[in-house]
């Protein structure tokens, strides 16, 4: 996964599982971290507001919260949307690859506010988010959305 900035932090998180959190201004090297955990095996890019990232695991999206230094899973998406998320308002936007589904859900909870299906999408696709719709590239071109 990209690293990511959170909270005046760097959360990294890998195809390994294991999530750290570093000092921006000083990474630490190897062992120099600030926390670390367990999470899940993550890629793309994260969405992040304030101290919580958004991240793409193979089951669902999950909140990652740093607040105080340390790393907790705050939900996991019931829904196994696994492309990079996207943040508007209060929601978190993610594909479901390659079933081509794109979930809107409540940042705060991760319950499933609203889904479409879009056709085939290719690997790590991603909503982007403008003029209040959502635009996803799909197999057969671009769809967007309503939001």
């Amino acid at each position: 996964m990209t690293p990511a900035l959170v909270g005046g932090r760097i959360l990294a998180l890998g195809k390994r599982g294991t999530a750290y959190l570093l000092a921006a201004d000083r990474l630490g090297g190897v062992g120099g971290q600030i926390a670390q955990s367990r999470v899940c095996p993550a890629f793309g890019a994260a969405a992040v507001r304030g101290s919580t990232a958004y991240v793409a695991c193979p089951d669902g999206i999950r909140a990652i919260d740093t607040a105080g230094d340390r790393i907790s899973v705050s939900w996991t998406s019931a829904a196994r949307a696994n492309g990079s998320p996207t943040l508007s308002g209060g929601d978190v936007w993610a594909v479901a690859w390659p079933a081509g589904t794109l979930y809107r859900f409540a940042a705060a909870t991760g319950t499933v506010t609203g889904h479409i299906a879009l056709g085939t999408v290719p690997h790590f696709a991603s909503a982007t988010l403008g003029d209040g719709r959502a635009f996803v590239g799909t197999i057969n071109g671009v769809t967007a959305v309503n939001r």
